[in-house]
């Protein structure tokens, strides 16, 4: 009996030996089947030395990056550049560690409204996977708008403008953005109040008005001559105007110098 115990229990461990098993068949046949030995389980501890290194890239850091590059590059001509990253919605998962993201410049894709970015995600200085990209691109200005009705001509102060916000739909915008290009110039035109300032829509100010006395100077070398006249158009400072001499009556080609001021050539 004391030598049985021992062989009994081996043959009930399982994993020891193969064990058939007999299946009566409906004949009353009987069929054998084995089964595969089962094999120890080995877990192994994770050490985190064989995981690679991966860092997700968010549409949002996407966002950033191509707001960034897109600030940099249109410079002061805008005032704001908004980004809505529509592909990819997920994030994308980089191998290698800390990404830098990098906006491969494509000719071919400029402007706003919806584009397609090339994104170069790099680590460790090396490129890894170039992100294809579909954003919509918005940028606001800070428009200069006359505070009230100016009349054509009427000189241009610094009570008469103000900055507003504003969507464009151009990048290279006509609109102006800095008053200091406005004050000390008057309307070209007739503009209603809160009317988006361009160029066109200024001039140099009026310095001298047709029936307006000026004096008249005459230079050559040293010698000057002068004489007073009546002029018989409006002139800008750099402007050729026609001059009535008071004292001979004889027109003459004027330059406008300054305001009460011409000058001619002789």
């Amino acid at each position: 009996m004391s030598g049985f115990l021992p062989i009994l229990i081996m043959l009930l461990l399982p994993g020891i030996f193969d064990v058939p098993t007999v299946i009566a068949g409906p004949s009353g046949e009987s069929r054998v089947i084995s089964q595969v030995p089962r094999s120890p389980i080995h877990r192994t501890a994770d050490t985190g030395m064989d995981r690679a290194t991966v860092s997700e890239v968010s549409p949002d850091l996407i966002r950033k990056a191509i707001q960034k590059h897109l600030e940099s590059e249109w410079g002061r001509k805008v005032k704001t550049v908004h980004v809505t990253v529509l592909e990819p919605a997920d994030p994308v998962v980089i191998s290698g560690g800390a990404v830098e993201l990098h906006i491969i410049p494509n000719p071919m894709e400029e402007g706003l409204g919806r584009r397609m970015f090339h994104v170069e995600a790099v680590t460790s200085g090396k490129p890894r996977k170039t992100i294809q990209v579909v954003a919509d691109i918005a940028v606001m200005i800070d428009a200069v708008v006359a505070t009230r009705f100016l009349k054509t001509d009427e000189l241009i102060e610094m009570g008469d403008l103000k900055t507003v916000g504003m969507r464009v739909h151009q990048v290279n915008h006509p609109f102006i953005t800095d008053q200091g290009e406005v004050l000390g110039k008057s309307a070209s035109r007739p503009l209603p109040p809160d009317t988006p300032l361009r160029s066109a829509f200024v001039k140099l100010p009026l310095v001298i008005k047709k029936g307006d006395r000026v004096l008249i100077e005459a230079r050559r070398g040293g010698l000057s001559i002068r004489a007073y006249g009546v002029t018989k158009s409006n002139g800008q400072v750099g402007q050729t105007v026609m001059v009535a001499n008071l004292d001979s009556g004889r027109e003459l080609r004027a330059k406008v110098v300054a305001p009460s001021l011409v000058e001619v050539e002789f």
